[in-house]
């Protein structure tokens, strides 16, 4: 059930040093994990927190094995409760998720032709492009989702009679026909927008699910974007904008992936967990020491945690990263 690690997750260090004073801590998530998988309490205290002494991120060692999160990520936590939270808050009362003025410091100071983000779609900003694309009330808002919703489960006619199916598909078209429709009804021009996976165990995916929609689903539908997964990118197209919102701790390959979005994008911006005292759900947190760590290895990053006029309710970290200072240039006389 755990798995010992003798390498950073992040970059394959060897230098890992056991953190002194251990604190093991529940939460509903683990009290829940321990409950389903009938854990021990004892089994959960082998795992030790330890500090990379190259990039400092804490990693928890030994940590679940591949075929245990399959289990926590599929089954115990299958939904991604924040992110079905944050959609179903912009649609009933058009609230955004709460990352401070980090989109106003975007959109005012570079022109966003093209944005993407990685694994989860309803953490991210998404909703904030997606609200500022259309000037409409509510009620338009409620209608776009319930016709997403509806053409998404139209097909699903398993068992039903062949009568049945046919009146499923019209009613699938006629949902189709109403999404885009809303989407013709423009405020401002609208925005490439990807959002690249990997289909990693440490994520949520097949039963991220509302009414039997998985997030992924909606969101290609919802905000118009296409889906990549990270083995088939073509590093010739260009993105203005790649955001990873609390995603880079859920993959096992996290250099790869901010190598691969600071190749293809002029900026990457980055909201993570910075918790000294590491939960047990998680495999590993990067630190503050990690942003002097990139800047060693010529990956240029501006804190913008302090500036972005958010009420944090645990310990955070935003920043944004690009492989040329002059991309940075206008935030970093922001701070």
């Amino acid at each position: 059930m755990l798995k010992t690690y003798s390498h950073c997750i992040y970059c394959n260090s060897k230098k890992l040093i056991k953190i002194q004073k251990q604190k093991f801590r529940k939460n509903f998530y683990i009290e829940t994990i321990m409950l389903d998988l009938n854990l021990s309490e004892k089994i959960l205290r082998k795992m030790k927190v330890y500090k990379c002494k190259n990039c400092k991120i804490l990693q928890n060692n030994p940590w679940f094995d591949d075929h245990t999160l399959r289990k926590i990520y599929a089954n115990i936590y299958g939904q991604h409760n924040r992110g079905w939270s944050n959609m179903l808050n912009f649609i009933k009362n058009k609230k955004l998720p709460d990352h401070g003025n980090v989109y106003n410091l975007l959109i005012k100071n570079y022109k966003i032709r093209s944005y993407a983000e990685f694994n989860n779609p309803f953490t991210g900003l998404f909703l904030n492009f997606f609200n500022n694309e259309f000037s409409h009330k509510q009620k338009f808002f409620k209608n776009y989702f319930k016709n997403n919703i509806n053409y998404l489960t139209s097909r699903q006619v398993v068992e039903k009679s062949t009568l049945l199916k046919k009146k499923a598909a019209l009613k699938g078209k006629h949902f189709l026909d109403s999404i885009i429709k809303f989407r013709d009804i423009k405020k401002r021009k609208i925005c490439k927008k990807f959002l690249f996976v990997d289909n990693s165990s440490l994520t949520w995916g097949q039963n991220d699910n509302f009414k039997s929609v998985n997030s992924k689903s909606l969101a290609s539908e919802f905000f118009d974007l296409n889906i990549v997964d990270i083995n088939s990118v073509n590093y010739k197209k260009k993105i203005d904008i790649f955001g990873i919102f609390h995603t880079l701790d859920h993959t096992f390959e996290p250099k790869r992936i901010l190598d691969l979005a600071l190749k293809i994008s002029k900026i990457v911006v980055v909201y993570a967990h910075v918790d000294d005292n590491l939960n047990k759900q998680h495999l590993f947190s990067i630190t503050p020491g990690f942003l002097d760590y990139l800047k060693k290895n010529k990956i240029y990053n501006v804190n913008l945690t302090k500036k972005i006029q958010k009420k944090f309710k645990s310990p955070e970290l935003y920043f944004a990263c690009s492989k040329k200072k002059l991309y940075l240039k206008k935030l970093s006389k922001l701070i």
